[in-house]
C-alpha cells in the first residue's frame, strides 16, 4: 500500500487514506476514489461518506459500513444534532463487523473511573507473551483500531484498547480531553491487576503513552506511535509560518481578544483551522481558542522526559502534517534516562512517511513487533 494524493485539499486528502489504508475490507477503494476526489466542503464530505456507510449496510458489509460513518462523524460539528446518532451507529456496526465478519474474539469492559466510565476492549490470545495497552489520540475511539491492532494479538500480545477523558464513549459522560492521561492508564492496570506491560500510544496517544511511563512504573516498555511531546506546537503548526508566529504570540501575550477573534476569522478560511478548533473545543469542553489553547499548553512532556526510564521506541513519518519533525528529534534528544531508545523515522523511499504512517500502517506495526519481540520480550525472560 501506498499513501495516495486522491483530494487535493491536504486534510481530506487525510482522512480519505486512513480508510485506504486497510484495503478492500474496510471500503470499496475504487468507489471511495472516485466519490471523494472532488469533495471541497464539510457538507459535501457528511453527504458523501454517509451514502457509501447507508449502501453498505444495507448489503452487510459492516466492516465498510463502520469505517464509512466514521469519516462521516469525524468532520461533524459538536452542534449537530445527527453527530451522536451517526457515533452510535458507527460503532454499532463495528461491532456486527467484529462479530459477523472478522470473527474477532473479544471482551468489552466499563472501567470505573471518577465516578463514570471508560471504554474498554481486551482481545486475548491462547498463548499470551504479555499485556500490551494502546491508546488513540485527539479525534480517535477504540473501535477503529480493533482491526488494525489485531495483527498484534495474532502475534501474541494479549492486547487492552481503552479510551480516556475526551476520547470516543468518554465524551458522552462529559469527561473531557485531558493532559494527566496517567490517572486513565492507571485506572486500567488496577482493575485488570496488571503488574507489568507495554503500551503503545496512537498519534496524540504517543503523547499520552509517554507521560504515562513516567509516572507509571508498571509501563516496563512504550512506544509513541507516532511522536508527539508538546500539544500546543502542534496546534499552531497548523497554520503558514507567519500566521503560526502570530497565534503563538497572542497566546504567550495572553491578547486574548485577539487570538479569539483572529482565530474564529482562520476557521473561515481553512478546513483543518475549522476543523481542529471545533473538534477541539468540543473535546476540550472549551468554548473559546484561547481556553482550548489553554488546556493544550498542559499537553508537554518538558519537564518529565528524565522521570520516563523504561524502554523506550519513538516512531515518526518524515511527511507527517500534523506533528512537527522538531519533536521527533528533540524527544530523542531528551530521553536520556530511558533505560533503552530505539528511534525510527519512515521515508518517502520506504514508505510510511505520514503521519502514523497511513498509507502504510503495515510498516509500522510489522517494526513494532520486531522491537516488542526482542525488548520487551527479553525483559520478559
Amino acid at each position: 500500500m501506498v499513501y495516495e494524493n486522491i483530494n487535493s485539499i491536504q486534510q481530506y486528502n487525510f482522512q480519505i487514506n486512513r480508510v485506504l489504508t486497510y484495503g478492500e475490507l474496510a471500503c470499496d477503494m475504487e468507489v471511495v476514489r472516485e466519490k471523494c476526489k472532488n469533495i471541497k466542503t464539510f457538507d459535501e464530505w457528511i453527504e458523501v461518506w454517509n451514502s457509501i456507510g447507508e449502501t453498505s449496510k444495507q448489503k452487510n458489509n459492516y466492516l465498510k459500513a463502520a469505517y464509512a460513518f466514521r469519516m462521516a462523524e469525524f468532520f461533524m460539528k459538536s452542534t449537530d444534532s445527527k453527530k451522536e446518532k451517526i457515533y452510535k451507529e458507527c460503532i454499532d456496526c463495528f461491532y456486527k463487523a467484529f462479530d459477523n465478519e472478522l470473527h474477532i474474539p473479544y471482551k468489552k469492559y466499563s472501567i470505573p473511573f471518577e465516578n463514570k466510565v471508560l471504554n474498554c476492549i481486551r482481545m486475548t490470545p491462547k498463548s499470551s507473551k504479555g499485556i500490551l495497552l494502546v491508546c488513540g489520540g485527539y479525534d480517535s475511539f477504540i473501535e477503529e483500531f480493533v482491526f488494525q491492532v489485531y495483527d498484534l494479538v495474532q502475534q501474541g500480545y494479549d492486547i487492552i484498547l481503552f479510551e480516556g477523558p475526551g476520547q470516543g464513549e468518554c465524551l458522552l459522560y462529559k469527561l473531557y480531553f485531558r493532559y494527566n492521561f496517567e490517572d486513565a492508564t492507571s485506572a486500567i492496570l488496577n482493575y485488570f491487576n496488571i503488574q507489568k506491560c507495554a503500551m503503545i500510544g496512537i498519534s496524540w496517544g504517543g503523547y499520552f503513552a509517554m507521560r504515562s511511563a513516567a509516572f507509571e512504573k508498571r509501563i516496563e516498555a512504550v512506544i509513541a506511535y507516532d511522536v508527539l511531546d508538546n500539544g500546543f506546537e502542534v496546534m499552531t503548526n497548523i497554520f503558514p509560518s507567519l500566521i503560526c508566529k502570530i497565534v503563538r504570540h497572542a497566546y504567550t501575550h495572553k491578547k486574548i481578544t485577539f487570538l479569539n477573534n483572529i482565530v474564529k476569522f482562520l476557521m473561515k478560511k481553512s478546513v483543518i483551522a475549522d476543523w481542529a478548533f471545533s473538534q477541539g473545543m468540543y473535546i476540550t469542553g472549551t468554548s473559546t481558542p484561547y481556553e482550548f489553547y489553554t488546556n493544550l499548553s498542559k499537553h508537554t512532556l518538558n519537564d518529565i522526559t528524565d522521570k520516563i526510564t523504561q524502554d523506550v521506541l519513538l516512531l515518526a513519518g518524515e511527511k507527517d502534517h500534523y506533528v512537527p519533525i522538531q519533536q521527533y528529534y528533540r524527544l530523542k534528544e531528551n530521553l536520556s534516562n530511558a533505560h533503552s531508545l530505539t528511534c525510527k523515522l519512515f521515508t518517502v523511499k520506504e514508505g510510511g512517511e505520514q503521519h502514523c504512517q497511513i498509507g502504510n500502517h503495515h510498516i509500522a506495526i510489522d517494526y513494532i513487533v520486531c522491537w516488542l519481540n526482542d525488548t520487551f520480550m527479553k525483559n520478559e525472560n
